[in-house]
């Protein structure tokens, strides 16, 4: 029989593990005490006035230039300086719109709302009201500083340190009061805050995460996305330019936790979370805490709803704190210890889109953490308030009335869990563990990786790659599993045979989506001899005539690249030929590895298509059309 005790403030009766015995009060009831108590006691120089933050130094590789990273190391002794970081005056939320090749700022801008807002931070509407990582950084030191003299303890009376201190906890000794004199959100109390910080990145986590491992997390992140530079790419859209003054929104800090009812409305839809990822145009970190929490939250998981499958163009990064130490790719012998590892979809700005700079820097991320994820059911998550689940539920289900019981089971629900699992399970570290597993656990990931609906995959089979280690029948059930909703697909170093080329060929006839295949470096041998199938035609003619037979009937891709395979030669121009007269959407063919003469005669053959086919060589035409008017002419030879 559980014990009650009467609380001797608020009167009610409540069981034994909700009542502070020796005080003989309930826990809500302390909970508003030590909130009174620290709001009376106002001890907020690191938010008013400042703080010193340490920092290490990074020298680049090469030795070109050095780069400062903060709160990323416990051990002083491997600190380099301090840095005072002045809290009393308005700082002006800002990202840099432009770095060099190594992330080193040429330009930073201020960020603005798309729209007139209040330019008072008391004032602040929620989806503006993003914290700044100078901004954590204070609540953190604040926190460590305070926690252990003032004895802080937990909802339930459990002594606190600052490894295990929560943001409910920060909720209660900071946030609320704080916040209590004006009853506004913990941004726009802030000194620094100088108007509106609309979020460059949304952020879903779950309160129970020790707060100190979340900055970590967010350290991190603030590293990975550091670079902007357009020469990799669209860098900008994707979130790069990040700095110490790069707003993230964060609920706890964004919200009015004086009057939640702003934010947090019946109608997921004109919540503050909703709001707020839009202005982050879907750029979403999920901080996973050490036991997948997140995995069974409703809002974590509406929230991921939001970013995979009702935003468009959205990107999803994951990060956990994890201690481990980080291999300079290319800089053997070369270690950089650090706090935090991320999976990200399509990579960090700063890895600039090579998949040897994603693989290592996701290297160490936990693999059984990550297989959590594949237990994921939006539709048996927990939630604080029941009636925020059956909004939730019935606003994924597309239903008009939220308060209606939701269905147990919809596409919606299913549409949703398979995208999260397919996002896990297409990353290196899910791929890499899976495969070493073998047999069970690789077939689970690869199915759980069709079922999802990422537009841009791109694996290289070459050995000591991410994808090095596959055996040719682990090579062939991957892309026989490719998502079906794929637009651009790179495809590299696979020598894996006939059997593996032609299961990408017929997996390629799915793909409905598909605008840019890449076949890069990949051959039909497969280290055994070449032979003949039952009908005495060679293997390798089967393997290309399956693929010209089948880009001859195929209605969407636009670019096709070939890249030093066997795959065209000079035998099979006629067979080429004819599947691209038949074709009726291939543009551009690119070809490395074929000679002036095969291609010539391929575009003498084609010449009559209806629509026009640019066949060539891309960075070596691109080059001959943007120096055709100079003045000494330039001779490009290519071996």
């Amino acid at each position: 029989m559980s014990q009650t005790l009467k609380c001797s403030q608020c009167g009610k009766c409540k069981d034994f593990k909700d009542c502070n015995v020796e005080r003989e009060i309930c826990n809500d009831c302390n909970v508003k005490r030590k909130i009174d108590e620290c709001a009376k006691k106002g001890d907020w120089e690191e938010l008013k006035v400042g703080y010193e933050l340490n920092y290490r130094e990074v020298l680049n590789s090469n030795g070109g230039y050095t780069r400062k990273y903060y709160g990323v190391h416990d051990n002083k002794e491997e600190y380099d300086g301090k840095e005072f970081v002045d809290m009393a005056k308005p700082r002006p939320c800002a990202y840099n719109s432009k770095t060099d090749m190594h992330g080193n700022v040429i330009k930073t801008v201020k960020i603005k709302p798309d729209i007139t807002s209040s330019t008072q931070p008391d004032k602040l509407l929620v989806e503006y009201s993003a914290i700044t990582i100078r901004q954590l950084r204070a609540v953190l030191a604040n926190m460590e500083r305070r926690c252990i003299p003032e004895g802080w303890t937990d909802y339930y009376g459990v002594p606190l340190t600052p490894d295990t201190v929560s943001l409910r906890d920060i909720n209660t000794y900071i946030i609320l009061p704080f916040t209590k004199d004006k009853e506004i959100s913990f941004v726009g109390r802030l000194p620094s805050t100088a108007g509106p910080q609309p979020p460059r990145f949304f952020v879903s986590h779950w309160w129970g995460e020790p707060v100190k491992e979340f900055v970590l997390c967010l350290e991190q992140a603030n590293a990975d996305f550091e670079m902007n530079n357009m020469d990799y790419g669209e860098q900008d859209g994707s979130g790069g330019g990040m700095s110490a003054d790069t707003p993230v929104w964060v609920c706890a800090y964004a919200n009015n936790q004086w009057k939640l009812g702003d934010s947090i409305t019946d109608d997921p839809t004109k919540s503050g979370f909703y709001k707020a990822m839009k202005v982050a145009k879907g750029r979403t970190i999920t901080i996973l805490d050490k036991e997948g929490t997140v995995f069974t939250r409703i809002w974590c998981m509406y929230e991921l709803y939001l970013t995979l499958v009702h935003l468009n163009d959205a990107m999803w990064a994951v990060y956990t704190a994890h201690t481990h130490k980080y291999k300079i790719p290319g800089d053997k012998g070369t270690y950089e210890n650090r706090k935090a590892v991320g999976i990200i979809s399509g990579g960090s700005t700063s890895d600039k889109g090579d998949y040897s700079l994603i693989t290592a820097r996701e290297a160490d991320f936990p693999y059984d953490l990550i297989k959590k994820s594949l237990g994921i059911q939006i539709e048996h998550a927990g939630v604080s308030v029941e009636t925020d689940k059956t909004h939730i539920l019935n606003s994924v289900a597309g239903r008009e009335n939220i308060d209606d019981v939701p269905p147990t089971q919809h596409e919606s629900y299913d549409t949703l869990n398979n995208n999260v699992r397919a996002n896990f399970a297409a990353s290196v570290i899910m791929l890499q563990g899976a495969a070493q597993k073998g047999g069970k656990e690789w077939t689970e990931i690869v199915t759980a990786l069709s079922k999802g609906s990422m537009t841009k995959i791109s694996f290289d089979f070459k050995f000591g790659r991410e994808l090095g280690g596959l055996d040719s029948a682990q090579a062939t059930l991957l892309v026989t599993n490719l998502p079906l909703a794929i637009e651009n697909l790179k495809i590299k170093n696979s020598k894996h045979g006939v059997e593996f080329m032609n299961s990408l060929v017929q997996r390629v006839g799915k793909l409905n989506n598909l605008k840019k295949l890449w076949i890069d470096n990949d051959t039909l041998e497969s280290g055994e001899e070449g032979g003949q199938d039952d009908g005495g035609k060679d293997e390798g003619q089967t393997a290309d005539s399956n693929l010209t037979m089948m880009l001859s009937t195929n209605k969407t891709i636009e670019e096709l690249h070939l890249y030093n395979t066997d795959l065209f030669r000079t035998d099979n121009v006629e067979m080429w030929a004819k599947a691209l007269m038949q074709n009726s959407t291939i543009r551009r063919l690119w070809l490395i590895g074929v000679g002036k003469e095969v291609r010539d005669d391929l575009t003498e053959k084609t010449k009559d298509r209806k629509l026009e086919l640019k066949v060539g060589r891309p960075i070596i035409d691109q080059l001959q059309a943007k120096t055709k008017d100079r003045t000494l002419k330039l001779k490009i030879r290519v071996h």
